[in-house]
This record gives C-alpha cells, structure tokens and sequence, in this order.
C-alpha cells in the first residue's frame, strides 16, 4: 500500500473552506480556532489527517509550542495499536481486479452483499445534485450519534473549492426513498470517504454493506485511484469492524496537543445527552457550536 498523505493542494482546498465558512483567522500553516475561553493552533479543524506524517511535524510543533494546538498526522510506522487508538483505514485497489479485492473481504459482508444482490432492494446514485439529500441524511445520522451536525455553508464551499474531486453518493431504496449516502473527496490517486452513512431508520446490515460495495465498484473503474481511505474510527470500534470487513486495514493518527485526551470517551456522556435533545434546538445551535470544537 501506498505511504501517501494528502497534497499540500487538499489541505490548502479545506483551509480555505474552513476559513470561508467559520471566519478563522490564519497563523502560518494554522487556523486559529477559539474554543470555550482558549484559542488553539489547529492544523486543521475537521480534517482527519494532513499532509504530514508524524516524523514531518516538527516545524509545525515548533511553530506552535507557546500555545495551545492540536496537529493531526500519519504514523505508518505505528504497529502495537490499542483500543481507542485514533486511525484511518485504507484499501488498496491499485491493479486488483473486483474478484481479488471481494476474495479479502470477511464472510459477514459477502453474505449481506450476495443478499442485497439477490434481492434488488437498493440502488446508488452520484452527483453533486443530491445534496440536499445529502445534508438531511447526514443531520439525522449526527443526531443519532449525538454528534453537533456542521452548517450547510461548510459543504458549500467544500464543493465550490475541490469541484470535480468531490462526488455525493446516495443509496435509494425500492420506493426512491434516499437512505444512505457518502460524501468522496479524490486526491491525486486516493479517494477518502469523509461523511456518511445509513439513516437511523433503516440500520438493516445489507444496506450499509451494499452502499460501500458499490462504491467500491465504482472507484475501481475510476482512473488513476489506487487507494480507498474510508475515514477515522476508534481502534476496535463498531465502525473499525465494519470497514475491516472489506479488507481495509488501519494507519495510526496521531493527535499531536498540549493536552492529550482519549475523545472518544471524554464526549460520551456529551454524546448521549445531545442525542436527546429537541431536534428544533439542535438544528439551530449545532452548526454554530461547531467552529469552536476542537475534537471533531
């Protein structure tokens, strides 16, 4: 598998959506991100890694040491993971044909796939003229998971700044009802799955396991992609064995800050209260708290 980043070019598209959308002000390579009474140098919010690994980041660290900051990297070199480790999984797809990849996945997605095949129940589309199904989708699955939904704003400018490299898929089910979708961002080679999922109304395996199957099919006929990143989870999370059962295996990030946390579970009980909340109240408050949330 490729040891590849992002290009300075991706991180310089979501800066300035960041900046667009929040009003961040910049401080060389970092945002600087006001939250709760601090102000933090961030490399860069919302993003799941950057365009350095782990061994790169000294300048940054440098850059930042009187101050708050939080810095996100790869570590390919990382190998002794533990739960709650923060990683991204990747697939590499790079001259495999669809037998060969479909031979590494676990035999619970084959067996949802070959069900969801033989049924016919779903179909995915693409374009970015799905984005309002995109957005709604994505709020009800934030709201499950209790997680502050960002404003419509960011994935505006997300589309205006990376353009052709960004593709919305939605997964319809037989009566055209859209209830699943996945945001792709392409970067010189790799497409990362950024946000996404299956509505909490229709959590049935198939479909989730049929969503990501079909993406991958569609990649593979995509020149020039050699990797599929689908995105950060927990080490030994829920999602962790969901994208490993297509064969996808985890790259360390490192969360480099002046205070270390394990986030996953200081924002349980934060996670718990907020998915009870009133729908009302968080479709108003969540996308204004989120510019100052370090963590997500």
């Amino acid at each position: 598998m490729k040891k590849v980043c992002y290009t300075q070019q991706f991180v310089k598209r979501w800066k300035k959506s960041l900046i667009e959308t929040f009003g961040y002000e910049e401080y060389m390579d970092f945002v600087i991100q006001p939250t709760f009474g601090k102000k933090y140098l961030s490399y860069l919010p919302l993003l799941s890694y950057t365009d350095k690994t782990t061994q790169e980041a000294e300048d940054l660290l440098e850059l930042a040491k009187e101050s708050h900051y939080q810095i996100r990297t790869l570590n390919f070199d990382y190998q002794d993971f533990k739960d709650h480790d923060t990683v991204t999984l990747r697939l590499d797809i790079e001259g495999k044909s669809l037998d060969q990849i479909e031979s590494k996945f676990k035999r619970l997605a084959k067996r949802h796939i070959k069900k969801e095949q033989k049924l016919a129940r779903y179909e995915i589309k693409n374009g970015q003229q799905f984005f309002d199904l995109f957005y709604n989708i994505l709020k009800d699955i934030y709201k499950y998971h209790g997680t502050p939904m960002l404003p419509k704003l960011f994935f505006h400018n997300l589309i205006k700044n990376f353009g052709e490299d960004l593709d919305i898929f939605i997964l319809f089910d037989k009566n055209s009802t859209a209830i699943g979708t996945i945001l792709v961002l392409y970067d010189q080679g790799m497409a990362s799955s950024y946000y996404g999922g299956i509505t909490p109304d229709n959590k049935e395996a198939g479909a989730g396991y049929f969503m990501y199957y079909e993406l991958i099919r569609y990649l593979l006929l995509k020149p020039g992609i050699h990797t599929i990143d689908f995105g950060r989870s927990p080490y030994n999370g829920g999602t962790y064995f969901f994208k490993t059962r297509f064969g996808a295996t985890p790259i360390k990030i490192d969360i480099l800050t002046d205070t270390q946390k394990d986030i996953y579970s200081s924002y349980a009980l934060a996670a718990k209260i907020w998915s009870k909340l009133p729908t009302k109240l968080t479709d108003i408050v969540g996308p204004k708290l989120t510019k100052y949330l370090v963590d997500l």
